[in-house]
């Protein structure tokens, strides 16, 4: 299938929130990330109002849902491309794995590439049954968590139940303070394995759901050349007009709960549900917004696109330099900025290596990771 261009802009732009979110899981907390942040200094404030409303729980949607559209390009609706996928999906375990031992705890990658072996038994199946799977994984998900959090509410609230400590710290955070590359390494691995279930519990369903809609997508050619601009106009007015006043409305009272002398985590779970579960109305709401701006702007793409072409590459970097910058085998800065420095150190962490995949785009089609995956899944592709 010939590659359109749009789906790599909106790859590259997803990658910038991606690293706003995990820079400070890296750089501040291993366990909470954002969460301790000092709030109450209005410096680091307006930062974490940002990130909670704007980044938190909308681009990692919106890099699952391309990541179910990008299969139609392996699978190309023939069963005989699934060796290929399969294959594909093995070397991001394998990717993801590595990752998040050596580099970040929080990888996507590993849980992609069990999601990206489920999806094969759902994605030669028809819309109907792709619209009913993605509604029935996101609204049982919402509903479960929505009842665990006014559970919480009336058992601190009601029957004023002690909740307990919370853990907000682990052996990483020591590591990355003191520890050399293997302690981290070690500390890094127990954080990521322990988290494992969890992880697809809250990440990994909706991660699927957002797979299957992006594949139902890909039928449409919703992000190819000539898209409707329609079609664009609806998901930007409905997704930034009601989905960004959610989120900022519940940042904002997630962020004065956190500031409050009577803090609740009832409601701070309640307000987290809130955001997450509609979190895909602003991820929406950036799919059309930034098709139409692009397409007023007429130029400006060449940045983010090339960053979405060569986004597993960009991705490991992203990691490779906050760890360097955090950890203590490299500059050994954990725990020791400010959000808002945390925040401009992210943004330059997307820049460099989106610069460099800029300038690689003018000689190669791809960078080095995706040349090594596509080098190691070949053997696997379907020669007609």
């Amino acid at each position: 299938m010939r590659r359109d261009a749009f789906p790599d802009a909106l790859r590259g732009f997803a990658l910038l929130g991606i690293v706003l979110v995990n820079a400070p899981f890296i750089a501040i907390n291993t366990v909470v990330g954002i969460g301790a942040a000092d709030v109450f200094n209005a410096s680091n404030y307006w930062p974490a109002f940002l990130i909670t409303s704007l980044a938190l729980g909308k681009f990692y949607l919106l890099f699952s849902f391309l990541f179910g559209y990008s299969a139609a390009y392996v699978l190309k609706s023939d069963r005989k491309n699934i060796p290929r996928w399969l294959a594909r999906a093995a070397m991001l375990i394998l990717f993801g794995a590595l990752h998040a031992v050596f580099l970040f705890h929080g990888d996507i990658l590993f849980v992609y590439g069990v999601l990206a072996v489920a999806l094969v038994g759902l994605y030669f199946r028809s819309d109907r049954v792709l619209q009913i799977w993605s509604r029935v994984l996101y609204f049982s998900t919402a509903g479960l968590f929505g009842i665990f959090a006014l559970l919480l509410l009336v058992a601190e609230n009601v029957l004023g139940e002690d909740l307990g400590e919370t853990i907000t710290s682990s052996s990483l955070d020591m590591a990355l303070v003191g520890g050399s590359f293997n302690e981290a390494a070690v500390a890094r691995f127990e954080l990521w394995s322990s988290g494992l279930v969890e992880s697809f519990l809250l990440q990994g369903i909706l991660a699927f759901a957002a797979f299957l809609v992006g594949v139902l997508a890909s039928r449409r050619r919703l992000l190819a050349a000539g898209a409707s601009p329609e079609a664009m106009k609806k998901l930007a007015l409905w997704g930034l007009g009601l989905g960004l006043p959610i989120q900022l409305t519940g940042s904002w009272f997630l962020l004065q709960n956190q500031l409050s002398e009577n803090f609740s985590s009832g409601v701070d779970l309640g307000l987290f549900v809130l955001l997450f579960f509609s979190a895909p109305l602003l991820s929406a709401g950036y799919v059309g917004g930034l098709w139409l701006v692009l397409q007023t702007l007429g130029r400006g793409v060449g940045l983010i696109a090339a960053a979405g072409r060569h986004s597993l590459s960009v991705y490991i970097s992203q990691s490779l330099i906050l760890a360097f910058v955090f950890s203590n085998w490299g500059l050994g800065l954990f725990g020791q900025l400010q959000l808002w420095l945390v925040t401009l150190i992210a943004i330059a962490a997307w820049l460099v290596p989106s610069l460099l995949a800029l300038w690689n785009s003018r000689y190669r089609a791809s960078g080095p990771l995706e040349w090594l995956l596509k080098r190691t899944t070949a053997p696997f592709r379907y020669q007609q």
